[in-house]
């Protein structure tokens, strides 16, 4: 909120003649240079110190008798700056004292020095108002603890977190460094188009926008991919784009919708020598930018000491699950062999799933999150990889690999295809499976068959996330962390500005505020099933076997039923330890996934439960604590967690899902001997179990408990009930 103090003394320096935001101011040196200058100084208070003029932000001041003492801020860094009564007059330091609040930006003109305790600061002639701050920033950043705030308010993160400054540079050197190493071995950087007509380069789901000019349906780029091919059979040999790309998926602490790609292609490699270059390439960057092979993410350390293994996808799988997809010829029967091993992927649409889709999903359940140091994943199944070039020993398999490390793919690599009648027959392919159902899949592409048509040479190439190796290299869980701005929903305010005129959201149990929905975005239906939020029920208004009931009736699948069931335990548990109602609260943890069987569509999800739940008599309170889970309709439905029960609700229904991951990755798949330090760090780590929704886990907070004390309640909830 604008401070109202500051309002009144921007008004003062307007009426001084002052211009309190001015047009610019003449720098001498940053306020690192001068710092260094003073530093390399002898003595205390030198008076012949080299003369300077700095500008920054005012991020301290104490006054010392007729010194004022100061720390100033700009993009280099902090230099102390010294304003003296006896040099720079009384009237100065007076208008310094009366106009200057933390945070407004000044210029300074004068000499370096130090003080009598030796501290490089600049011995101040004059100083100028250059910037009036109406905020306060936030005091020793408390005011900005958590990551979604600071991510929200990233000039704020940036202004008082040096960690986070040195992060983004360095991710800028980063890039700077690729391309360096790229342009030395003879590759050339183009640019290709961000807006498409259709869907290539990658199997994801695109942003789909509207070309009002033309009057056709285009989509955002996924990756460069095709275009960067037909520059190579065009003559260019070798390659490459930083380029932005976009994908409509699940958002996760290792996926964005939108980030950068570095993508390349060379001319006449295969995938080996790819490898061979990748590995050269990897090193290089880390040794220049890091200077040791030893990265510290969290509690893991990685290794990056070469050489790196190369293994098959085939054998990581078989290894870790004892399936062997080589043998499953279709997605019917993987996805038995699947079933009967008891393997549980968390993903939509599986029923519809095409084989090679299937694969990718049991590879990253069963295999990816165990890879630490970085493996080359080779040789991956052809239905996986519409654009790869298939082995010539074995055409079931291409030519591929990808780099992985902390459970993370880090780099995609291929030996491209270039026969264009086998590219267009796998077109056909992903054509049929789309036909199905399985909507990550690639549209037939002809301009780019009759690019492929005009003749390519043999090539190789690869496409790496910038902010995944970023991440990585800079010890951050969480892709968000290297993002500037990242995309984060709006504020009740309107889009991206919060409203600082409303009234204060209500505390939670924990005196934290929580958010409010603004009532036009909820539509009249769904006022009419909600009622007002509650922090407990003194009856549900449904009794258990009613609950069953309704439960059997409407949920089919096995695995919804498991996650149903153990949310209800997980509920009783933290009903218990709040003193409410345990009855209540375990039927709401029963039905909080009625009609997920039954809705595709995320923004009608618990809205279509909540009739059948109003009409079998449930507390309306009850009815919006459901509703409150569903995020992924949050943006059509408005409806927020506002009450202890709907904190408790979403933390609930999530954390099973952490529980059971987290035990299937031990050699018993046993809940009972998963144990709560294992817990909590897989909840830290990201890549593993990605669908694991722990922004919703996090809302235990608004049920009044720690995040450790509640996954250490729900672990001896479930393992009490004997759950698996």
């Amino acid at each position: 909120m604008i401070d109202e103090s500051r309002l009144a003394k921007l008004a003062a320096i307007r009426a001084a003649g002052v211009l309190p935001y001015a047009e610019r101011y003449e720098r001498t040196h940053t306020l690192i240079e001068a710092r260094d200058l003073a530093a390399a100084q002898a003595g205390d208070q030198a008076a012949a110190g080299q003369p300077v003029r700095v500008a920054g932000r005012v991020l301290t001041r104490r006054a010392f008798g007729k010194l004022l003492f100061l720390h100033l801020q700009d993009g280099s860094g902090r230099c102390q700056v010294v304003l003296d009564a006896g040099v720079v007059g009384e009237d100065s330091v007076a208008r310094f004292q009366a106009w200057v609040d933390l945070g407004d930006h000044i210029g300074v003109e004068g000499d370096t020095a130090r003080t009598k305790k030796g501290e490089p600061s600049i011995w101040a002639r004059d100083w100028t108002f250059l910037s009036k701050a109406l905020r306060p920033l936030p005091e020793k950043w408390k005011g900005l603890s958590d990551g979604e705030a600071r991510q929200r308010e990233r000039y704020l993160d940036l202004v008082s977190n040096p960690g986070t400054r040195e992060r983004f540079r360095f991710r800028t050197q980063f890039v700077r460094a690729m391309r360096r190493y790229l342009d030395d071995h003879g590759f050339e950087e183009v640019d290709t188009p961000v807006l498409q007509t259709k869907v290539t380069g990658a199997l994801a789901r695109p942003f789909r926008t509207q070309h009002n000019a033309m009057d056709m349906e285009c989509v955002l780029r996924i990756a460069p991919e095709t275009w960067l091919k037909q520059c190579v059979a065009g003559g260019f040999d070798r390659v490459y784009e930083v380029a932005r790309c976009f994908r409509n998926e699940g958002m996760s602490p290792a996926h964005l919708q939108d980030f950068t790609m570095v993508e390349w292609y060379a001319a006449y490699w295969n995938y080996r020598d790819n490898m061979d270059f990748t590995e050269g390439l990897i090193l290089h960057l880390i040794d220049s930018l890091l200077g040791t092979r030893l990265v510290q993410v969290g509690d893991v350390r990685i290794d990056f000491t070469p050489p790196w293994p190369r293994v098959s996808m085939r054998d990581l799988i078989l290894d870790a699950c004892g399936i062997d997809y080589a043998t499953l010829v279709d997605a019917d029967a993987l996805r038995a062999a699947i079933a009967a091993k008891a393997i549980r992927l968390e993903a939509e649409g599986l029923d519809r799933m095409s084989r090679g889709n299937l694969i990718d999903q049991l590879y990253k359940k069963v295999s990816r999150p165990a890879l630490v140091n970085p493996v080359f994943v080779t040789d991956h199944p052809i239905d996986l990889s519409p654009l790869a070039r298939s082995n010539d020993d074995d055409p079931a398999r291409v030519d591929r690999y990808q780099l992985v490390a902390n459970g993370w793919e880090l780099i995609n690599a291929y030996s491209e295809l270039v026969d264009p009648l086998d590219q267009r027959a796998r077109f056909e392919q992903q054509v049929s499976a789309r036909g199905a159902g399985d909507e990550d899949t690639l549209p037939l592409d002809e301009d780019y068959l009759r690019c492929m048509e005009h003749g390519m040479p043999p090539m190789s190439g690869w496409g790496m996330g910038v902010e995944r190796f970023v991440a990585l290299l800079t010890g951050q869980d969480n892709l968000r962390e290297v993002t500037l701005f990242p995309l984060l929903k709006p504020l009740d305010g309107g889009p991206g500005e919060p409203d600082d005129t409303a009234a204060p959201p209500a505390p939670a149990a924990d005196g934290k505020p929580t958010e409010q929905a603004p009532a036009e975005q909820m539509s009249t239906e769904h006022r009419a099933l909600l009622g007002a939020p509650a922090d407990d029920l003194d009856d549900a208004g449904l009794s258990w076997t009613a609950a069953r009931a309704l439960f059997d009736e409407w949920v089919t699948t096995p695995s919804l039923r498991r996650q149903m069931e153990h949310a209800s335990v997980v509920m009783g548990a933290m009903a218990r330890a709040r003193g409410a109602n345990e009855a209540a609260w375990r039927v709401l943890g029963l039905l909080h996934n009625l009609d997920f069987d039954r809705v595709k569509e995320p923004e009608r999800h618990c809205l279509v439960a909540a009739e059948a739940l109003r009409a079998a008599g449930l507390h309306p309170a009850g009815i919006h604590a459901i509703a409150a889970h569903n995020d992924k309709g949050l943006s059509a439905t408005g409806i927020r967690c506002l009450s202890v029960l709907d904190h408790a609700v979403s933390a609930a229904e999530a954390v099973v899902g952490l529980v059971h991951a987290s035990s299937q990755v031990l050699p018993s798949k046993d809940v009972a001997d998963l144990k709560l330090k294992s817990l909590v760090k897989r909840f830290h780590k990201a890549g593993f179990a990605a669908n694991v929704e722990r922004d919703l886990i996090e809302r235990c907070a608004g049920a009044g408990f720690e995040l450790e004390a509640f996954l250490a309640l729900a672990l001896e909830a479930l393992q009490a009930e004997s759950v698996s």
